[in-house]
Order: C-alpha cells, then structure tokens, then sequence
C-alpha cells in the first residue's frame, strides 16, 4: 500500500504524470537525428529515442552544440505549450497533500526530461510552481533516464537519504531509473487510484 510515512522529498516526473504535453516526440526525435547527421557527416544515425542522441553528443564533447540541441528541444516543446492538458489528479494530489498523510516539511521536486523552460511553464500554468522546491531538467544532466543521476542530484541538494524519497512517473522507463537509483518509486496511476478514493470518502462522508 502507499505511503508517505517518513517520506521527505516526493518527486514527480512531468509529462504524462502532471500534465500531458502536446508535442509530436517522433517528429522531433527525427529532427534531432537529422540535425546530429548533418553536423557529424560520418555518422548517419536515425536514433531510437532523444536521450540516444543526446548521448552521442556528449561522447563528442561538443559542449556548445549540445546546447543547441536543447534550444531546439525547448522550442518545440514550448511551442503548443498552452495546449498542456492537466492530470487533475496528480493536481489534487499535490494541492491537497495533508489529505494523504504527508507532513508538512515534506519537499516536492521534478525530476523530468523536458526542459526547465517547459517544466517551469507547465507548473505555472497549472498553478502549482509554488508547490515545489527543486527542479531537474533535461539541460540539468549528462546522463539522462534510466539513468539514476538526476534522482542522485536530488538527494544531494536535500541532503536525504534514499529511504526518505519517492518518485512518481509514467513509464516503466521511471521505475526502472529508480531502481537503479535504489528509490522507491510508483507509477503516477496509484496516485490517481489513491485520489479516486480519497474524493469518494470525502463524497460518503
């Protein structure tokens, strides 16, 4: 069962477990591929996901292209920005959290692979920007998920141990990272069960 007991820092990812963004990943997943082999004209590649080609720019140390393809990450992302669709769920969740038994000095975060300009965008618009105390973003990293470096910046910056933190996302790509990072983690559907349930007490009550 779920719970919150002895948690201080509960993490979310964004797109798909906050808000559901409207971008066309496959588009851009091809015009990042395009880009990397126009500008490394040795390598062809038609790359499986973003972080894959992510990846490949950061074994090249080419620090000032890789910035580029965030721009170009962050522009489509924040392009249908206003047409985000909330989870009012998670929302409910994250504005009503004594409702669950989290206490009061608990931290929230973002751990996402969308940009910050994004992240920031989607929470503001959402009301909730004020709700949370730490951000990672994709730009924020070298590695990206699975990889478990973005939850290890977090435990750092709160300075909690693994056993204090649990993150919520939408993949299994999400649980996978934080089994790698050794933290509890659930998919972003036993909130919404949680709420669901919540709401009925609430409404027999």
């Amino acid at each position: 069962m779920l719970s919150f007991e002895n948690k201080k820092v509960i993490i979310f990812d964004l797109d798909g477990t906050i808000v559901n963004l409207d971008v066309d990943w496959h588009q851009l997943k091809m015009l990042l591929s395009a880009r990397y082999s126009k500008l490394y004209e040795e390598e062809k590649y038609e790359f499986d996901h973003i972080s894959a080609c992510l990846d490949h720019v950061v074994e090249k140390k080419d620090e000032i292209e890789l910035e580029n393809f965030f721009k170009l990450i962050q522009d489509y992302e924040m392009k249908n920005i206003n047409n985000n669709k909330v989870i009012e769920e998670t929302i409910f969740f994250i504005n009503n959290l004594e409702l669950f038994s989290v206490l009061k000095r608990t931290k929230l975060a973002i751990f996402s692979l969308n940009t910050r300009k994004a992240i920031i965008a989607s929470l503001k618009s959402a009301n909730i920007f004020e709700k949370f105390d730490f951000i990672v973003g994709r730009e924020d990293l070298r590695k990206w998920k699975p990889h478990p470096q973005g939850l290890f910046k977090i435990k750092d910056y709160f300075n909690v141990n693994k056993e204090e933190m649990v993150y919520f996302g939408d993949l299994e790509k999400d649980i996978k990272t934080g089994n790698n990072a050794g933290i509890e983690t659930h998919l972003v559907n036993e909130i919404i069960v949680l709420v669901n349930k919540k709401r009925q007490e609430m409404k027999i009550n």
